[in-house]
């Protein structure tokens, strides 16, 4: 049987209620947090597989994504904004989300932005993703984009999972896997798989 995903929730209280209404018994919430200093301690102890953060979060949302990121690498963490903007996507890119949605989402496209963070996939509003390829564009001259599919390995490598992991995980073989790490050193530039981790 497949073990349940453990989500970590940081956000106020009326949002985390309606977060476990929503999502019922499909996944272990394993711990709350109402700010961002708790949201990194919680973090660090549950070593949650998702992290869904607010935005608006006490102790500055963002701030609380860096913490989560270096104390939990291997969680997938997603920004949910109450008024979803531009700027603000790249912001929580930077600081490392690997999502960032508008917090009034129905209960069933919540369980599928988990799962597909869980998966290593981006989860982005479909309006902002033409801004956000011509912004990967415009910053790196000559840069190569990276199929979807290469982004999954790239942000499940960065999390820490093995080359067998990634290929039960996304159902390939684990050759498909080394083929596309190769794509991703290729692209990126760099010369080895720790330098490519170390990039991500």
């Amino acid at each position: 049987m497949k073990p349940k995903l453990r989500l970590l929730i940081a956000d106020n209280g009326p949002t985390r209620a309606g977060i476990r209404l929503a999502l019922g018994a499909e996944v272990e919430i394993c711990a709350e947090a109402g700010n961002a200093e708790r949201a990194i301690r919680a973090a660090m102890r549950e070593q949650p597989d998702v992290c869904l953060v607010g935005r608006e979060l006490p102790g500055d949302g963002l701030a609380g994504v860096r913490g989560i990121c270096r104390a939990a690498p291997r969680a997938a963490v997603v920004v949910f904004a109450e008024v979803p903007d531009f700027d603000d996507l790249l912001d929580a890119v930077r600081a490392g989300a690997i999502g960032y949605v508008p917090d009034a989402v129905s209960p069933e496209r919540l369980r599928k932005i988990i799962d597909a963070a869980a998966a290593g996939e981006a989860v982005v509003p479909p309006a902002m993703v033409l801004e956000l390829l011509k912004e990967l564009r415009g910053n790196g001259a000559g840069a190569e984009v990276l199929t979807t599919r290469e982004a999954q390995v790239l942000g499940m490598l960065r999390r820490g999972h093995t080359t067998a992991a990634i290929a039960h995980r996304l159902d390939i073989t684990p050759v498909t896997v080394r083929r596309h790490i190769s794509e991703l050193v290729h692209k990126l530039g760099v010369r080895n798989r720790s330098e490519l981790i170390a990039a991500a």
